[in-house]
């Protein structure tokens, strides 16, 4: 190869991510190394080379395959074997129908691969002996073959966006019927054609429409904003779509859906804009409807979950201690939920059901519910029935909240080692949402002053925790309390109770 002269950049090119890809194939090692060594400081409108190298025909196929955006290919003709450049070039042209790359063949073997046959057979874009391309001619050769992939790929979209314009314009013309509100609109934006069923749809006569503005349709009260954007594009003449809100000649509403598409003629002028509207009134209307329907449900679901606390509260109310206890044990419940893995809405539903979870206690007399003494066998087994009366008194609803609410009711006086009631569940056979509220409920028990006790102190609590693992408290959880104790107990200073 002849000898090279480095190119430098300007050095005050700004920083830019977007590379070109140029894809080197030769089996020479020092062909790749001395070609990226030229043009490692080429610059071309603010964009660096990004190099992908083969040394072989499959890997340069493979490669093109997998990067459907590299601008160029330095091809080497002889690889493996005599002609495997040209074998590459075939497959590109004509398997893989890439057009857009340039491709550009180098030899060092002229004699073999003579340059008029291959030019004349092969769907190449230069052809180039190796000897001839010094830094200068090579970077001259970069750059040619860049304007030439921007002008194809240019040209393509072009082609794309006119045929796309046409296919879109036609389907609008043929679709011109009674069934369709259709009109058309010249360049200042005065109604030229009206279809009928645009007339039956605004109510107006055709005489009444032709050679006035369709802005005069649009409704009072339509977004200003968007009010803009249609007159914008009507004056840049950009395609426009959307929803309008339009007022009929009786003063109804009309809600329609607008595409105006720009139309072109045989030299490319702008004529005039076409506006097919789809009547879409009451759509709009059931739309409205159901945000009303949703924001009901919304507040039916914040009225459920406010009565579901506020039940709770009721329950503890009767055992003489205050709303800050459901509070609580609500927070501490969603957080052991949270962290045993419980998804977001579970997390949410034990929040809301757990403060139900003494509901049964509205039917124990006052006399055993407040009694500041120990119970009698007898009283202790009344006191028992709360939680099959909770259950009995929330089974039959069918509200995810309620239902998950009967079921911490029902079993959040079960212990883990099946010593706890009324049905004396053990271990898993517990549900999830009892064993949580079980511990909650407990932790903020033994805290707090009730009438039949004092609160404990922390470590107590912690040594009672500790002993009852795998006790009275499911083991896991137990693991949770501690590891995260910290967030537990800010929860207790946030909710304190009041006096």
């Amino acid at each position: 190869m002849g000898k090279l002269n480095f190119y430098k950049a300007n050095k005050e090119v700004e920083e830019s991510h977007e590379t070109w890809k140029i894809l080197i194939a030769d089996d020479e090692d020092d062909v790749h190394s001395l070609t990226k060594t030229v043009l490692k400081n080429f610059v071309y409108k603010n964009k660096k080379l990004e190099f992908i190298s083969t040394y072989n025909g499959e890997d340069t196929i493979n490669a093109v395959k997998n990067n459907d955006d590299i601008v160029l290919i330095l091809l080497d003709v002889i690889m493996e074997n005599d002609d495997t450049g040209l074998q590459v070039v075939k497959t590109i042209r004509e398997e893989l129908k890439n057009q857009f790359i340039q491709i550009v063949l180098r030899t060092g073997q002229a004699g073999l691969v003579p340059e008029t046959e291959v030019v004349m057979n092969y769907a190449i874009n230069d052809y180039k002996e190796k000897t001839e391309l010094t830094s200068k001619k090579l970077i001259t050769t970069i750059v040619s073959s860049i304007r030439s992939y921007e002008n194809i790929t240019e040209l393509e979209e072009s082609k794309s966006k006119i045929e796309l314009l046409n296919y879109d314009l036609n389907k609008l013309v043929n679709s011109l019927d009674k069934n369709v509100i259709t009109c058309k609109v010249n360049k200042i934006g005065k109604l030229i054609y009206v279809s009928r069923a645009f007339c039956k749809a605004f109510g107006y006569e055709e005489d009444e429409l032709l050679g006035h503005s369709t802005t005069s349709l649009i409704h009072a009260t339509f977004d200003k904003d968007k009010f803009e954007e249609i007159k914008l594009a009507y004056r840049e003449y950009k395609p426009w779509h959307g929803e309008v809100k339009f007022q009929t000649k009786n003063g109804q509403t009309l809600w329609a859906y607008v595409r105006r598409e720009v139309e072109l003629d045989g030299n490319g002028n702008f004529l005039n804009y076409t506006v097919i509207s789809q009547d879409i009134t009451a759509q709009k209307d059931m739309q409205e409807a159901k945000n009303e329907i949703e924001l009901l449900n919304e507040e039916i679901i914040d009225t459920q979950k406010e009565v579901v606390f506020r039940l709770g509260a009721i329950a503890e109310a009767r055992s003489k201690e205050t709303g800050m206890h459901v509070k609580r044990v609500a927070e501490y419940s969603k957080l052991l939920a949270r962290y045993y893995g419980l998804s977001s809405e579970e997390c949410e539903i034990v929040k809301l059901a757990s403060p139900m979870h003494d509901i049964g206690k509205v039917a124990i007399p006052d006399n055993i519910l407040n009694k500041p003494g120990k119970f009698t066998p007898e009283e202790f087994e009344i006191m028992k029935t709360h939680a099959q009366i909770g259950y009995e008194m929330l089974k039959t609803s069918n509200k995810t909240i309620l239902k998950a609410a009967a079921i911490i009711a029902h079993q959040h006086q079960e212990k883990f080692d099946g010593s706890g009631y009324p049905q004396e569940l053990k271990g898993d056979g517990i549900h999830i949402y009892g064993r949580i509220t079980a511990l909650a409920d407990v932790f903020d028990a033994l805290g707090s002053d009730r009438v039949y006790k004092k609160a404990w102190e922390d470590e107590e609590i912690f040594d009672y925790f500790k002993a009852q693992r795998d006790k009275h408290f499911d083991p896991i959880l137990v693991d949770i309390f501690f590891k995260n104790l910290d967030e537990f107990l800010i929860i207790r200073d946030k909710f304190k109770d009041t006096l």
